[in-house]
């Protein structure tokens, strides 16, 4: 959803999974209402020193984090879900 309100995205649900091997090797459930301050002011300090004429887009990370000892492989798949958003899911490989 495009232009959601501050309210709807916070009653959203953003959930990661990271498949291995044709299991979960990792899972974590998380929302936006964790979110201490308003994202009003998020977007007041963003601006404060630098002007972003065209725009620009702030991403605060989703608050899911593995384990210290977990490490990404290559053909790992990293799927992240937001209710309100749709879900990106890609491979890990090296480059």
């Amino acid at each position: 959803m495009i232009g959601a309100t501050e309210e709807e995205a916070r009653a959203w649900t953003i959930k990661a999974k990271i498949y291995r091997d044709g299991g979960v090797a990792f899972e974590g459930e998380s929302t936006p209402n964790q979110i201490k301050r308003p994202f009003e002011e998020f977007g007041t300090y963003f601006y404060r020193c630098q002007s972003f004429p065209q725009g620009a887009i702030l991403l605060s990370g989703t608050g899911i984090v593995p384990p210290d000892n977990f490490t990404l492989q290559a053909g790992d798949r990293v799927r992240i879900e937001i209710s309100g958003i749709g879900v990106l899911e890609n491979p890990v490989i090296i480059v």
